[in-house]
């Protein structure tokens, strides 16, 4: 399946908390075959923005309605997690930020996270997750 920043842009909006074009456009110039770690830094509301979801909920509640789908459809499409916890604190560095949630995900190849960006029920999920986060850094991990 060929994807386009445009179809990408349409689909998940160009809002805080959705990739800016050329951020889409990094994720599709990558090896498609390659494989791909996703590191994933949430801040959560503490109230989610009940404009995009249509109800009042927490930002934790709303985030954890995101991931009922989401966690599944990781693995639907072949990838997996490494971690998902709670951030401790930081050790080394300054302005270390006050992150509630850490996610490290992998695929076997860069397509099997498109393939997830593209799936239909994911993608009526993220507006959960965009309802619920803050801030958030996502960051895309070759293997050496």
């Amino acid at each position: 399946m060929k994807h386009s920043v445009d179809d990408l842009i349409h689909a998940y909006g160009e809002v805080d908390n959705a990739p800016t074009r050329d951020q889409w456009r990094t994720l599709l110039d990558g090896d498609p075959d390659a494989p791909l770690t996703v590191v994933n830094f949430f801040k959560l509301r503490a109230s989610a923005d009940a404009d995009l979801i249509g109800v009042a909920m927490s930002g934790n509640q709303a985030f954890e309605k995101y991931a009922e789908t989401s966690v599944p459809k990781v693995s639907e499409v072949g990838g997996h997690f490494v971690l998902r916890g709670l951030f401790e604190g930081g050790f080394i560095g300054e302005e270390l930020e006050d992150w509630h949630i850490l996610a490290i995900g992998q695929y076997p190849r860069r397509k099997n996270f498109l393939q997830l960006l593209c799936d239909e029920e994911y993608r009526e999920a993220f507006k959960y997750r965009q309802a619920a986060v803050e801030k958030q850094n996502v960051f895309f991990v070759n293997s050496i």
